[in-house]
């Protein structure tokens, strides 16, 4: 059948009589805190996914696709780094690390060496050919800072940075999750 609700009343609106003032705040509360999460994750989303479309278009004329910029910047930082702490730090899976080491070594950009202590895991290291593609990567990732920054004045980019990092530290204690 159908509703008869008094014009005067809003069935979204109207607070539910039986339930007491501190657990309708509380489910108002859980209301906003959804609707939050939802556009926080949506805008991450969105921005993670428009920022691997930038650069895939920007770099792959290199043949680089995906996160393979991430381990040639990361073999920039730490040559002579593993496969597995790649995994590690890059939160990438042991496979996706493999594939990705496999088409730079095929493309010229890294080496690897066998490790001395450990014959199943490899050094890694970024050949002339990786470190002359080290300086256009930053600059394709400094191209889309300053265009998702855009209008930001640099007190409002440092308190973004701020509440991010913090909030990869909340996600980063959660529990099951990496720490």
């Amino acid at each position: 059948g159908r509703w008869n609700w008094p014009r005067s009343i809003s069935v979204r609106s109207s607070p539910n009589r039986s339930m007491p003032d501190s657990e309708r705040q509380v489910s108002n509360m859980t209301h906003e805190n959804k609707e939050f999460s939802r556009r926080i994750v949506r805008h991450i989303a969105m921005l993670e996914r428009l920022r691997r479309r930038f650069l895939d278009h920007h770099l792959a004329c290199h043949g680089l696709s995906g996160s393979m910029f991430l381990v040639l910047l990361f073999l920039d930082r730490h040559p002579g780094t593993c496969q597995d702490k790649l995994c590690d730090d890059l939160l990438i899976d042991k496979s996706g690390v493999t594939r990705k080491c496999r088409r730079l070594e095929d493309s010229g950009y890294i080496s690897r060496e066998m490790q001395d202590d450990d014959k199943r895991q490899y050094k890694l290291f970024l050949t002339t050919e990786g470190e002359r593609l080290i300086p256009v990567i930053r600059s394709a990732l400094s191209r889309w800072r300053d265009q998702v920054t855009r209008g930001m004045s640099k007190t409002e980019q440092q308190e973004l940075l701020r509440l991010l990092e913090q909030m990869e530290t909340n996600a980063l204690t959660a529990g099951g999750e990496p720490q």
